[in-house]
């Protein structure tokens, strides 16, 4: 078994000095470039929110938001069937009844 290593390039041939120069700029230029262009994307975001058309979608959105919360909260109260007129009329006059009645008795 052979344990050594082959090299296919000769130790002589390195990268030329100018050819690191020149990768080391282009990837810092990259740098540069990515996280200016995140400051603008930012900058856009930031003036796009103020902008009147953007703030009328959001109160439209938040409004939507709170009347489905008062359709959830309505769909979960129990419903209480409703008394007739006259019912309603009879319970009125049972409390006045009461009422003059306890007035009566405290003299």
């Amino acid at each position: 078994m052979d344990t050594e290593k082959k090299l296919d390039e000769k130790p002589d041939e390195r990268k030329d000095i100018g050819d690191l120069v020149g990768d080391l700029i282009v990837s810092g230029a990259t740098v540069l470039a990515h996280s200016a262009a995140k400051a603008v994307v930012k900058r856009v975001r930031k003036s796009a929110a103020k902008s009147a058309p953007v703030k009328a979608v959001a109160k439209a959105v938040k409004k939507a938001k709170k009347s489905t919360g008062v359709a959830k909260a309505s769909k979960n109260r129990k419903k209480v069937p409703k008394k007739s007129a006259s019912k309603r009329a009879t319970k009125k006059t049972a409390k006045k009844t009461a009422k003059k009645k306890s007035k009566k008795s405290k003299r």
